[in-house]
């Protein structure tokens, strides 16, 4: 008997909170929002944060359009779950493809019609997210090159990344009323940079501390070069916003990189510690440009 669609709303729902933890996701994504916002202020020569309903309605929006990419990740990695990953809700049959269509329906709707009310560039650029997410999955299934890659698909990929700091750039020359500063686009690069920290460094390990099956960075260059890449792309984050904001807080970020580096070549446990180590450095650098941005120009 096929199910009720109460019943597959509450299936999805179940699926979403497993896959995509709303308070997680959305306290990181406001943390994410807030001090890069804040960040453009001091930029553009503004005394400190300034909160807003239009920059909730910012957070809110990257939440929505984090929940879109999930699912396409959920539907593109289907296959690679049936055998690595059994239990997760698509492929134990929980939910089916067609709900998570209706999702991303329902999700791209909302996301576009509460954005077009405010802005059309902002909303242009979400849609240009999610048709990105879309070609990602198009690519995942087409191109054996990209299949293969952990570097090719992250070097695509991250123009997601580039989306959402597009998105919070945009948002905030409009609430002030300043023209967009150029300089933002180093923001959002180094916000790029410091992505591409967490990303290669929590998928880093040591020979033999995986499990069978998982897609790593350091098995296309190894170890030692995939932990030197992820310290390189912090160094070069907290290079960028010593030069646009003179404040020698984001070197403490950077200590805290060096210290990891340090012990994922002396302890070289399994990979679980790689993504501890990639959480430290990522929420350091957070903070830190939080109490910058506080501190206003």
């Amino acid at each position: 008997m096929s199910r009720t669609v109460m019943e597959r709303a509450r299936a999805t729902l179940r699926f979403s909170v497993q896959r995509y933890p709303p308070l997680f996701y959305l306290l990181v994504i406001t943390l994410w929002c807030v001090s890069l916002d804040g960040i453009f202020g001091v930029l553009d020569g503004a005394p400190g944060l300034r909160f807003s309903p239009d920059l909730l309605h910012v957070a809110l929006s990257i939440f929505g359009v984090g929940y879109f990419m999930r699912i396409v990740d959920e539907l593109r990695d289907y296959e690679y779950d049936l055998v690595h990953n059994p239990n997760r809700g698509l492929a134990k049959g929980d939910v089916t493809f067609g709900d998570l269509y209706v999702a991303l329906g329902l999700n791209a709707a909302v996301l576009l019609g509460t954005n077009l009310a405010v802005s059309w560039v902002r909303a242009a650029i979400l849609a240009g997210i999610m048709v990105h997410a879309l070609v990602l999955w198009v690519l995942e299934k087409h191109w054996v090159a990209y299949q293969r890659s952990m570097f090719l698909m992250i070097g695509i990929a991250i123009q997601l990344h580039v989306g959402h700091g597009l998105y919070v750039w945009v948002a905030h020359a409009e609430r002030t009323g300043r023209p967009l500063n150029p300089q933002g686009l180093l923001a959002i690069l180094a916000m790029v940079f410091l992505y591409l920290h967490w990303e290669v460094m929590r998928k880093a390990a040591w020979p033999g501390t995986t499990k069978l099956g998982e897609k790593l960075y350091s098995d296309e260059v190894g170890s030692t070069a995939s932990a030197v890449i992820a310290f390189t792309v912090m160094a070069g984050a907290v290079g960028l916003f010593l030069w646009l904001t003179k404040s020698w807080l984001f070197l403490l970020p950077l200590g805290m990189a060096v210290i990891n580096l340090t012990l994922f070549f002396k302890n070289r446990r399994p990979r679980a510690l790689s993504g501890k180590l990639a959480a430290r450095s990522y929420f350091a650098f957070l903070f830190v440009m939080l109490a910058r941005a506080t501190l206003g120009a």
